[in-house]
């Protein structure tokens, strides 16, 4: 049924609980002082352990073996105190220690309630293991996911946003994350999660420039079922989902400024009115994003002064790749060697510090995303990746700008068979253009290429585009 180890100086009542535990199928091993116990402590490795209190020949008394037990790093076991002449104040410190339960061993000894407590104490035991390896799977995957989206970098701003990472990731604070286009705010916010307490509750991410005016506040706070025409059921928005957890809100500032005003009272009641419904409070976390001057926007009079305020207390600023000095090169060898593991027969011939006088011959607008593009365009077009191909492709980049690599040699459209063909090619570059251009938003890129987003949403389905 389970190990126990028992220390007690009185050698028949050791032997006594020993014969009354192994009658019921437990292993019983035995130390009548200090030392050798936790010798066989540390060979044995019982789940419970009965220590007597009063321990006058040894060393350490049963709550100094207690304390090394407890010190003992990753060992989880439980503890029944024994004693006949302990005093009160002793047996209160075993207990405040962490000791599962005392047993005085003058009076009339029950055995039914001796065995209760060792059940009891193994029942304990089973559950602060299940939790601990919980935990170890939860640190695992913490770990994992950590490594599965590094922040590449050694120049002093990213050292500084590493380190702010995990100071803000420790406390309760809604955080802005600012930053150009392709900086990796979404990689910040991830990372932010992964290292706070709130990881193993809900992350929920929405993108804040694709929620239209009309179903804003559904899509943020929810609604009732015939809240509106249309609303045919109950429906859970964003801060409901992640209760208890975040609520990372991409480009905030597409909020329009009653929505902004709505978000802002949930952020300092930490409550949200469900639309056709009632109050509801919540436990929400908040990560917002931004790749434009909030500041500059309050000026304006598009962002809210009071939302604004009470974010910027808390940002995290990303620095542009151009920025970024000699993390360029550092980049790309960490994109290389993922690329790598899907095109694995391609041959890389670079010398990495000429490369980076190539790629600092360009401005990279796009920053990171941009770079990491890129290179997976190099090993699409390359069997072998040099620091000449490196260096004609930066060349062409700032000649034709962003993914307009995909076009750089206009007789791919001629070698297609006929003109529909060569139509649909250049509207699925056009419009994976655009979609970088736009950071993604379907809103904002609807409105400047002049389509419904309707239109839009089939013609990326249509081509398998997915979002950069």
């Amino acid at each position: 049924m389970g190990k126990i180890l028992i220390l007690d100086d009185n050698v028949k009542l050791a032997k006594f609980y020993a014969k009354v535990l192994e009658e019921h199928d437990y292993e019983v091993k035995m130390s009548h002082e200090s030392d050798t116990f936790l010798d066989e402590f540390q060979q044995f490795k019982p789940q419970v352990v009965l220590l007597d209190i009063l321990l006058p020949n040894s060393k350490l008394d049963g709550i100094g073996v207690l304390k090394k037990i407890l010190k003992k790093k990753n060992t989880i076991c439980e503890a029944i105190m024994l004693s006949g002449a302990a005093k009160r104040e002793q047996v209160a410190q075993a207990m405040k220690m962490g000791a599962f339960s005392f047993i005085e061993k003058t009076g009339e000894f029950s055995i039914d309630k001796f065995l209760n407590e060792v059940h009891q104490a193994f029942l304990l035991y089973q559950q602060e293991l299940n939790n601990y390896k919980l935990q170890q799977e939860k640190e695992n995957l913490r770990q994992e996911l950590i490594q599965s989206k590094p922040f590449v970098g050694e120049c002093d701003a990213i050292k500084r946003l590493r380190d702010k990472i995990e100071k803000y990731a420790k406390t309760d604070v809604d955080i802005l994350i600012a930053g150009e286009t392709g900086t990796g705010k979404e990689i910040v916010a991830h990372n932010l999660f992964w290292n706070s307490k709130q990881f193993g509750r809900p992350f929920i991410k929405r993108n804040a420039g694709e929620f239209t005016d009309t179903l804003v506040n559904s899509e943020l706070f929810g609604h009732k079922k015939g809240a509106f025409t249309g609303a045919f059921e109950d429906h859970k928005g964003c801060f409901e989902l992640a209760d208890g957890g975040v609520l990372f809100l991409d480009e905030i500032s597409n909020l329009n400024l009653d929505t902004q005003a709505k978000i802002l009272r949930a952020i300092e009641n930490r409550e949200i009115r469900i639309l056709g419904g009632r109050i509801k409070k919540v436990d929400v976390r908040l990560f917002f994003a931004s790749n434009k001057d909030l500041k500059a926007l309050v000026r304006q009079k598009k962002f809210r002064k009071d939302l604004f305020y009470r974010l910027d207390g808390n940002v995290i600023k990303l620095p542009p790749l151009k920025e970024r000095g000699n993390d360029i090169v550092l980049l790309m060898r960490y994109f290389f060697e993922k690329l790598l593991e899907k095109y694995n027969d391609r041959i890389i011939d670079v010398d990495f510090r000429i490369a980076q006088r190539s790629l600092e011959n360009y401005e990279w607008p796009g920053n990171v995303r941009e770079l990491e593009k890129f290179c997976e365009y190099l090993f699409v077009m390359y069997d072998k990746i040099t620091n000449e191909v490196i260096a004609n492709e930066v060349n062409s980049k700032k000649r034709g700008g962003g993914i307009a690599n995909e076009i750089a040699d206009f007789e791919q459209f001629l070698a297609l068979e006929n003109f529909n063909s060569a139509l649909e090619e250049f509207e699925r570059i056009y419009l994976k253009c655009q979609l970088e251009r736009n950071d993604n938003n379907i809103t904002n890129l609807s409105k400047n290429i002049g389509l419904d987003r309707s239109t839009v949403y089939k013609k990326i389905r249509k081509y398998n585009l997915k979002k950069l």
